[in-house]
């Protein structure tokens, strides 16, 4: 065969293979075609499942998609993220993540190797959808993305597949998007067509589950941590999401002001780039009421894309205007308003310039916003890929250098609570830093010197909130969400600095997972074993040993047996079968003692039950997730078993989670002095509250020998509805005066909810609750069990405080007799969001107080 004809013989195959790998595509079914309705319809909405097999459809059909599943959900469904990109890229993607890993850790490199890295690389975008359940936009719009950026055969789309890895993520609360969109179809035609559910959209946390991401509590955020973290490395991450209706018809970056002062520059200039370029591609597209800098801002590290600013990741966030979930609104023009920060008054102004004038907002226009934004995000890293990825290494590098090479974190296992260290020693770990142990010193050490040092340096330090004047002698910026997150205050666990030698340095090595305190059982065979009360898996030990039909007590005052010292409040085990397997899985140790004539009261399993409105509660939802963390059993009351009167017989403890005595009572939200008292109701079956009748019962409960326990707001419901000698100092004050900050407090840890305790911890507080008490007549006790300090100064510890003296003298938390009952009202987030781990065991005491004989 000659030259020629084989040259022209290899172009006709080549170029059939081309033409037949088109006309392959061209036959992927659009997501209309496989749905059978339009996406974006009035009244239409896929649920996750067909999502998901149109994803899977297209990954069979195009080599340009894969699918990763994450694992499962709390729920048990499969989480599942895209890897979109060109077929080459594709097939190259462990390449590619080794790539993304060494410049999100360069130590060691030369400038050349990082150039030479820079250069082969492709940027790694993730895109997370839908992780509010009720912001179901992102959901739909996924699947017509997809299909434009795997069919699209324009130079534009190739050049950015070949540039960019995008990792889509069609849901983060895939259980709550099928909750949803089941309810919506189910009440489709009726008066609560796009209506809230009487439950919350994430099984345990609701809309909290964008407040996890860096105490990694629940199952998909774990899932999404560990594909980012220690699989991907991904240089930007864009989180979709959906907010009120009558404002504003999309947000994009810039952020609004404070900033945290502790993020690299490169993020917020890349941020604003990318921004930019959304607002700019928005506009061209006649899209109307875009708006920046406004509301959210840039300083607060919960949520998914915003703990990654601290670990040199490019975090965005969009918000676009709500439908009621596939319905559309009609919003009139007057019903249109500004309101935050950036936007005071809803007009034309340098951040707004092309106000929404009003009418009709449908899912075909939220669709339509956040493919054009997503598109834009596409095309800045495409177009800025080297810069791209030679940021990350730069940002990388410069917080190493925040560091010093011979001085760590230390976190020893020699502290109250060893096992709950060891848990701060591997969240760390969890998060992606690099954390060491040295199994001689029975320590971790956390390397200051890494490219985490940011997030290091804010996570394990404490917080000031920057006091930000919009305009001079104006007040401050008001926090958009909470003002501390110190780890080592809210686990209640010791961190310090210190510098190591480098042949100490050689004894350490990378932590385990292995690496936590082992249990020990001295003295075995004796009639009782000690077990102290001041780590929290004793709790656990106590619930365990009840499983088995063990018996438990509590000393009654401090005693020496066989010459050891045991406080008041010591817990003795006794008919424990398997206290040796207990004690090596739970950490602690347990010591067998020979006397015999130990005074006790002993503890008896308490029937628990915890209150849960139809006026969903994100923290009713957490007190359940942590209850079942450690082991208590317990029962959901909803309102209809608050007003059948047959507590007592039911339950020993109460829990009324932080809900306002209004929501309690009524189901409905307070409503300020000429605020408009509208509000849509729920289906009958769960409308309402406990009403007074309900009321009446808890009181009926708690003479009959229950014990109630209130958490925080719940607490102005509880001196409402008792007569007792405790009142809220601050229930008139107007705005929060410590708006999620961490406060000193002082212990008395000689009663039974105090067990355990020292004598000074640090609180969450969140709302505005401090206690009064008074001297009491004879027909009951009180006692102040926690107390804020005397002097102002002393009360902040992280965070921002309004005023601290509305604190001072005033009881935090507060243990009364009622009847032949009990009562604890806590003033401060005892089980906040499952972060405050050093308060936990107050709630447990408080239950197990319920369990007294």
């Amino acid at each position: 065969m000659s030259t020629l004809r084989r040259f022209f013989c290899i172009t006709s195959i080549l170029l059939l293979s081309v033409l037949s790998s088109y006309a392959q595509l061209s036959r992927i079914p659009t997501p209309d075609e496989f749905l059978g309705f339009e996406v974006g319809t009035d009244n239409k909405l896929a649920d996750y499942n067909q999502i998901v097999s149109y994803f899977q459809m297209l990954a069979k059909s195009s080599g340009r998609i894969e699918m990763e599943n994450l694992g499962k959900t709390t729920l048990g469904n499969d989480m599942l993220m895209a890897v979109i990109s060109s077929e080459e890229n594709i097939r190259r993607k462990a390449e590619y993540q080794q790539i993304a890993r060494k410049l999100a850790d360069p130590r060691g490199l030369s400038e050349a190797e990082i150039g030479d890295l820079v250069s082969k690389g492709k940027v790694i975008v993730l895109v997370t959808c839908n992780i509010h359940a009720s912001e179901i936009g992102a959901t739909q719009m996924a699947m017509e993305w997809t299909h434009s950026l795997v069919t699209s055969e324009d130079p534009e789309s190739q050049h950015r597949r070949e540039n960019v890895i995008l990792l889509l993520v069609p849901s983060l609360n895939p259980d709550g998007q099928l909750m949803e969109v089941e309810w919506y179809r189910k009440y489709l035609g009726t008066k609560y067509e796009g209506g809230r559910m009487p439950w919350l959209y994430h099984h345990y946390i609701g809309h909290d589950n964008n407040r996890d991401w860096f105490m990694l509590t629940q199952k998909e955020t774990k899932a999404m941590n560990k594909a980012v973290y220690h699989a991907w490395y991904p240089q930007v991450w864009l989180d979709e999401h959906q907010m009120g209706s009558s404002g504003p018809r999309m947000f994009v970056p810039p952020y609004s002001n404070p900033v945290a002062m502790n993020v690299h520059p490169l993020i917020w200039r890349t941020v604003d780039n990318i921004g930019s370029m959304m607002s700019w591609r928005l506009e061209e597209q006649k899209k109307a009421g875009v708006i920046y800098g406004w509301v959210f801002d840039a300083y607060w590290p919960g949520g998914t894309k915003n703990t990654a600013w601290w670990k040199n990741v490019v975090g965005l966030l969009t918000e676009v205007a709500s439908t009621r979930m596939g319905s559309p609104v009609e919003v009139d023009p007057i019903e249109l308003r500004g309101g935050g920060k950036g936007l005071i008054e809803y007009r034309q102004q340098v951040n707004f310039p092309n106000p929404w004038t009003g009418g009709k907002w449908s899912m075909r226009d939220i669709i339509d916003y956040e493919r054009i934004a997503s598109d834009a995000l596409m095309e800045v890293c495409t177009n800025y890929r080297e810069d791209f990825l030679r940021n990350m290494s730069q940002m990388a590098l410069d917080a190493v250098k925040l560091g010093e090479e011979n001085l760590f974190y230390k976190i020893s296992l020699d502290q109250r609570d060893p096992p709950t260290a060891a848990k701060l020693a591997h969240l760390i770990r969890e998060n992606g830093a690099e954390v060491l142990y040295s199994p001689s010193e029975r320590s971790f050490f956390i390397p200051t010197a890494q490219p985490f040092a940011r997030f290091l340096n804010e996570f394990l330090g404490i917080q000031s909130y920057p006091e930000i004047k919009p305009v001079s002698g104006n007040d401050i910026i008001r926090p958009y969400d909470v003002t501390a997150w110190s780890l080592p205050l809210m686990m209640g666990v010791t961190v310090e600095k210190v510098k190591l030698t480098s042949e100490a340095r050689k004894l350490s090595r990378t932590a385990e997972d292995s690496d936590a305190p082992k249990g020990t059982v001295e003295n075995a065979g004796a009639p009782m074993y000690m077990v102290s009360h001041e780590q929290n898996n004793c709790v656990k030990f106590i619930n365990d040993a009840f499983r088995v039909k063990g018996k438990i007590s509590y000393t009654q005052q401090d005693l020496t047996l066989d010459g050891v010292r045991f406080p008041a409040g010591t817990i003795v085990a006794e008919s424990v079968p398997n206290i040796r397997e207990l004690a090596e899985e739970l950490g602690i140790a347990v010591r067998g003692v020979s006397g015999l004539n130990v005074p006790k009261v002993e503890v008896k399993e308490p029937r628990v039950g915890l209150y849960k409105p139809w006026l969903a509660s994100m923290d009713e939802g957490w007190t359940r997730w942590v209850l079942e963390q450690y082991r208590f059993s317990y029962k959901n009351i909803d309102n209809a078993t608050m007003k059948s009167g047959k507590l007592s017989g039911t339950y020993d403890v109460i829990i009324l989670p932080a809900l306002s005595k209004e929501v309690i009572i009524d189901g409905k939200w307070k409503r300020s002095e000429g605020e408009m008292k509208y509000f849509q109701d729920l289906p009958p079956e769960y409308a309402g509250g406990i009403g007074q009748e309900g009321a009446k019962n808890i009181r009926e409960f708690v003479e009959n020998g229950g014990t109630l326990i209130a958490l925080s707001e719940a607490s102005n419901f509880v001196i409402d509805q008792f007569n007792i000698p405790v009142s809220n100092a601050l229930v008139n004050e107007q705005g929060d005066i410590s708006p999620g900050s961490l406060l000193r407090i002082c212990i008395d840890p000689t009663h039974p909810v105090t067990y355990g305790m020292p004598e000074n911890i640090s609180a969450f507080v969140g709302e505005n609750i401090a206690f009064q008490t008074t001297i009491p007549g004879s027909e009951l006790s009180r006692k102040v069990l926690a107390w804020y300090p005397d002097n102002p100064k002393d009360i902040l510890q992280s965070g921002w405080i309004l005023d601290a003296n509305k604190f001072t003298r005033r009881a935090a938390a507060v243990a009364l007799t009622y009847g032949r009952g009990k009562i604890v009202l806590f003033g401060f987030g005892v089980q906040y969001r499952a972060q405050t781990e050093g308060t936990f065991k107050l709630l447990f005491n408080a239950i197990l107080w319920g369990g007294y004989r």
